[in-house]
Parts: structure tokens; C-alpha cells; sequence
């Protein structure tokens, strides 16, 4: 199988062979189900991005609204005025080897940050969870602006794919559609959507997901997983405190890179992280 490799804006490399890409999550949202993850006051929030560039992450992912299915809805004028306020804070201390990952299902909120970034010499990426469904308009203005876009495997509504037989197929039909519209698919990064996003989609789904994350990389692209602190760790572990899930996020976290994912996104940007990180690194190179 070719090795998978991608370079976005010229100088973040992500592989097969390079280190793994550390995401660190800035939730803006009091609705969010790991409170410990939430900052909403600008000094906060710009502590808490340069603790986390300090510690190793390269990508700060920014996002306004929970996307659980259960929390409470916001409009999308709630979103833009966090948003604004989460990026402005950032691009002002920031170096400008970090990108931003805009947490966004909306053309809108994409189009506030980018501007803000763009005025201070900053780059983002739109991280969608799901996969450009929610506002169409969101994938027109994506390539207009020639921005990277992380997808979550998503049909009809966020995270409603179970298999990752399913995942792939979804997968394959929104990097052709986005390929016909002349989009850079090189710009392309996978996320299978590990989480209880349906009810029918229990933990053992997600569990399998993890467990066959390497079909995924038939496609091509680089694999981002989203595990930090999720419900099918707390179900598994029989822990139901966000709180307390750190030991199980770690070990899920292992094991997703060992078979084959890039780039981590994580609450926890820490040492005990990066240890966790570096060892499955190399299990996974002398497999």
C-alpha cells in the first residue's frame, strides 16, 4: 500500500513515517460534555493555546458549539460571537506555524474566522463533523478559499455511520464529489467519527472502528481520530464521569495509532500524553 503523506500550507508535514500530529481542543461551550475542555473568557483562552503549542500540540481545534447530539442548540450568531472572540484571543499570541482548526458546521462562522486569521497572517483548516451536510454552502466557500477540511464520517446526519465499512464508502463518494468540483483533495483529512452519535451506535461500534482503523487508509488520506474522554471509554470502563477517563483515553489513543491514524485530537495535551503518543510510534514502526 503507497504510504500516506500531505503537507498543508507548506510546513506541516503528516505520515505514515513522521510524528504523530498532536490536536489540542479549545471548546467554547458551556454545553460541551468535558467541562474541563470549556474556556470562555479571552485571557483563559489564550493561556490555555499557549500551554497546549508549549506542550506539543501543532493544531488548536476552536469550536463554538457541542456537537453532541443531546446538547443544547445555539444559533448560529451564538457560534460567530465565540468564535470571534476564541480567534482574535489566539491569532494575537500564536506562532504562525500553528493552524487553527475551525470547529464549524457553517459557511458563516468559516468565513469570520478566516478573516480574522487572515489579517494576522494566520492559517486554518475547517474540521465539519458532518462531512459538508449540515450547509452546503460550507463546501463552496471551502473551496473557494482553497482551505483543508477535516470530515467526519457522516451520511445524513453527524456521525450516523456505524462500520467502517460504511465510513469508507461515505468516504470515497465525498473526496470524488469534492475532486469533481476541483477541489485539492491532498487538502483532505478522515475522521471516522468514533463517538455515541445515534442511538443505535453502541461502544462496541466504536471499539471496532479503532480496531479496524487501517482499512481506512486504502483512501489515501491522513486519519484523524477524535477520542478524548468519549462515552464508549466510560461505557467500557464503567465510568460515566468525562473526568475520569483519562487512563481509557490514553490506551484508545495508543491503539488508534498503532493502526494507523496521524493526527490525535485531545483535551489532554500533556507529557503523559506525548509518552503515550511516542510509544505506540514506534510499536507501529516495528510491527
Amino acid at each position: 500500500m503507497k504510504k500516506i503523506y500531505s503537507k498543508l500550507f507548506n510546513f506541516l508535514e503528516i505520515g505514515d513515517d513522521l510524528p504523530t500530529i498532536i490536536v489540542g481542543v479549545i471548546n467554547l461551550s458551556p454545553e460541551s460534555f468535558y467541562k474541563g475542555s470549556v474556556y470562555l473568557e479571552p485571557e483563559k483562552i489564550k493561556n490555555a493555546a499557549l500551554d497546549m503549542i508549549e506542550n506539543g500540540a501543532q493544531i488548536l481545534d476552536i469550536g463554538g458549539r457541542s456537537t453532541a447530539p443531546w446538547s443544547e442548540k445555539i444559533t448560529i450568531e451564538e457560534e460567530i460571537n465565540r468564535i470571534k472572540t476564541a480567534m482574535e484571543s489566539v491569532c494575537n499570541v500564536i506562532p504562525d506555524n500553528i493552524i487553527i482548526s475551525v470547529d464549524t458546521q457553517y459557511s458563516k462562522v468559516a468565513e469570520v474566522a478566516f478573516e480574522i486569521a487572515d489579517k494576522k497572517n494566520k492559517r486554518i483548516i475547517i474540521n465539519d463533523v458532518s462531512c459538508l451536510k449540515t450547509d452546503p454552502s460550507l463546501e463552496d466557500y471551502i473551496i473557494a478559499k482553497d482551505l483543508p477540511i477535516i470530515i467526519m464520517a457522516s451520511k445524513k446526519i453527524p456521525g450516523d455511520l456505524c462500520t467502517i465499512e460504511e465510513i469508507s464508502e461515505e468516504f470515497k463518494n465525498i473526496i470524488i464529489s469534492l475532486k469533481n468540483k476541483g477541489y485539492d483533495d491532498n487538502k483532505i483529512i478522515l475522521d471516522p467519527g468514533i463517538g455515541h452519535w445515534i442511538e443505535k451506535k453502541t461502544h462496541i461500534y466504536d471499539l471496532k472502528i479503532i480496531g479496524h482503523l487501517s482499512k481506512l487508509k486504502e483512501l489515501g488520506k491522513p486519519i484523524l481520530v477524535a477520542i478524548s474522554r468519549k462515552s464508549f471509554i466510560g461505557t467500557t470502563l464503567n465510568i460515566p464521569e468525562p473526568e475520569k477517563r483519562l487512563d481509557g483515553t490514553l490506551a484508545a489513543t495508543a491503539i488508534a495509532i498503532f493502526n494507523g491514524a496521524h493526527l490525535v485530537r485531545t483535551h489532554d495535551v500533556n507529557i503523559q500524553l506525548l509518552d503515550f503518543v511516542k510509544m505506540a510510534e514506534e510499536l507501529r514502526k516495528n510491527k
